[in-house]
């Protein structure tokens, strides 16, 4: 070593020497020139091909040899890898004498284009997911429509992708469409075009800041059936798609109307989007229709996918519940979020530590509303809280909600994602109680994610690793304590422990039954591969079920001679409204292979059901903080 640096001195000495007689000016560092030009893009929903769309980018400007084109992997909120890409076809780019260039397709999601100097524009075409959701596991309100001067469900992040390096340029997007079918979309600059009196299509243009609110920005086009209507100063958009013409935008908005006035009263003066768009897609549930049925979100729209064929009763139900979740992420994470949010990679995510802010506070929040502003009963409310103890339970107890974040997108990691909406309410729930306790009643979680608005921002995004001091500071330190034993280090919550600072506890209640179901849990099952009814585990809950003797996992052979599997197993039901009280019944069973016969006297069907009310001991100031929390 010391041989080397000897000699390599001999050599640079002499460089030196000469660089000092003759002037050597120091090496000057250029920066390369950032591309700032913008990115046109056309979509063609008039002439459409085998069920598919055309898509046109024209880029302004390259100054590098080579660019990849990427249509994103994964989408924020939705949590799981789509991989959009796998539907872009006949993927071409041509210089401007309409030259093909040479283009080399990486994955699902990427393309390489060479000779970018001489790029005039790409084509491509896009299939919508919709019609053959049997194939792949994106959901509904995730993915994209075609139906031919019908409908279009435009997920603009599946149509319109980005160049490398280029996802803060501005996109100027023109969408051809049927005359017949309008935009319905939150996004303001909206100029039809029109080529002369006889056409048949007009050109909405719009112009996005940067690639993420072109992702951020879906649009519908429908005959249109919609109302707008003002609360607190945000402009609500409804949008209904109804193939059938089952449901109207008229008749919907008086129920969305009330659910979101509510809203805004139980969020005060967080103020974070001045206009707000609903597009509903109500699908006939048919083979080649969406069966995904839900919500996405986003900054200042959502996109709702429900069965048509739902009752009006339920479709107002069904949107409370899921419109009410996804506005309420106009606060979290679209206003409060980290930098893995703010600066999302579409193709290789890092994903945040903290779902349980943005999912489960947001969903904790969708209930909590209901009962401050009177849209549900006190009795009600329990009800969900103790179905959400319920469900959690089902799920790893043990996980740390940060490290499954961190790793949501992979299993063991993934398939426990639904616990964000569960213990990741509850986590929420929590705070809520200990910050009511603390203050006297005084400060709650609204008031804590008010002031976490006010000091971050949409565009001001925190640290993943600083949070929860961040929340520690602006509330107790028991928060943070809480929030490092339950959420960090996944230690099991004692729900009773909290909800007796409220003078809660938990109480049984008996209600009248049916023998085999009660409304929506059922006590049997058929288990496809065996063809066999097998008993679930929650029948010591059924009265009738538990005198008898029946245990969980028991496989039911015949009732009084009369045999059962999965082929009749629905005779159970009509069958069990013959019998009379009093009469003798025989049911066959095998338990653990072994067969078994069980005896009695049919009784009145009853089931015992966990309830949560209010404590006989419960203090004056538990009843005060009850009362803080749900405004009783």
């Amino acid at each position: 070593m010391q041989i080397l640096i000897k000699q390599l001195t001999k050599l640079i000495l002499p460089i030196v020497l000469l660089c000092a007689a003759i002037g050597c000016k120091s090496v000057q560092y250029t920066a390369p020139v950032k591309n700032t030009s913008s990115i046109i893009a056309s979509i063609d929903l008039l002439d459409i091909k085998n069920d598919k769309v055309k898509v046109e980018i024209k880029p302004e400007y390259f100054n590098t040899d080579t660019i990849s084109y990427y249509i994103p992997k994964i989408v924020p909120g939705t949590y799981q890898n789509n991989n959009y890409g796998k539907y872009i076809e006949d993927f071409k780019a041509f210089d401007k004498e309409g030259n093909p260039l040479y283009v080399q397709k990486y994955g699902d999601n990427r393309w390489k284009i060479n000779n970018v100097k001489q790029l005039k524009r790409i084509t491509y075409w896009v299939n919508d997911t919709f019609d053959s959701e049997n194939t792949h596991e994106i959901f509904s309100p995730t993915g994209t429509n075609i139906s031919k001067d019908k409908n279009f469900i435009l997920n603009l992040y599946a149509f319109v992708g980005y160049f490398d390096g280029m996802k803060e340029n501005k996109y100027k997007l023109f969408i051809k469409h049927p005359k017949n079918l309008e935009a319905s979309t939150s996004i303001d600059e909206i100029i039809p075009e029109n080529s002369g009196e006889n056409i048949n299509y007009d050109v909405d243009f719009f112009v996005f800041k940067r690639y993420a609110d072109v992702a951020d920005s879906p649009i519908m086009y429908s005959d249109p059936d919609r109302v707008t209507f003002t609360i607190n100063g945000i402009e609500i958009l409804l949008s209904v798609y109804s193939p059938n013409k089952i449901h109207r935008a008229s008749r919907i908005m008086p129920q969305m109307e009330r659910m979101i006035r509510a809203q805004r009263n139980f969020l005060g003066d967080i103020n974070a989007t001045k206009k707000y768009s609903v597009l509903l897609y109500l699908s006939t549930t048919k083979q080649n229709d969406a069966q995904g049925f839900g919500a996405l979100e986003h900054n200042t729209s959502t996109v709702v996918v429900l069965p048509e064929s739902i009752s009006k009763k339920k479709l107002n139900e069904s949107l409370t519940d899921v419109v009410s979740h996804e506005f309420f992420h106009i606060v979290t994470p679209l206003t409060i979020h980290s930098k893995e949010i703010h600066n999302f990679d579409y193709n290789t995510p890092k994903m945040s530590e903290h779902i349980w802010l943005y999912e489960g506070t947001t969903e904790y929040f969708s209930i909590l509303f209901q009962i401050t502003q009177g849209l549900i009963t006190k009795e009600e409310f329990f009800e969900r809280i103790l179905e959400k103890i319920e469900i959690s339970n089902t799920f790893n107890n043990t996980m740390s909600f940060t490290e499954m974040s961190k790793n949501i997108l992979v299993e063991p990691y993934r398939k426990n994602y639904r616990n964000v909406y569960e213990k990741g309410a509850l986590i929420s729930m929590c705070l809520d109680i200990i910050m009511r306790e603390k203050s006297n009643g005084e400060y709650g979680i609204v008031d804590l994610i008010r002031n976490l608005s006010k000091e971050f921002g949409s565009n001001t995004p925190f640290e993943d690793d600083e949070l929860i001091q961040i929340i520690r500071e602006f509330s107790y330190p028991e928060i943070g304590v809480f929030l490092e034993s339950h959420v960090v280090n996944g230690n099991p919550i004692n729900y009773e422990y909290y909800l007796k600072k409220v003078g809660l506890q938990f109480g049984t209640t008996t209600l009248s039954s049916s023998y085999f179901i009660d409304g929506q849990q059922s006590f049997v099952k058929g288990v496809e591969a065996t063809k066999e009814v097998v008993f679930e585990s929650n029948i010591l809950y059924n009265n009738f079920l538990k005198n008898l003797g029946v245990q969980g996992g028991d496989v039911l052979l015949s009732i009084n001679d009369k045999k059962y599997d999965i082929k009749n197993i629905y005779d159970l039901f009509g069958d069990s409204n013959q019998w009379k009280i009093g009469d003798s019944i025989t049911f066959k069973i095998n338990r653990n292979g072994k067969e078994m016969i069980l005896s009695s006297k049919v009784i009145a069907p009853t089931i015992e059901k966990i309830i949560l009310e209010q404590s006989p001991t419960a203090t004056e100031q538990q009843i005060k903080f009850l009362k803080s929390w749900v405004n009783d």
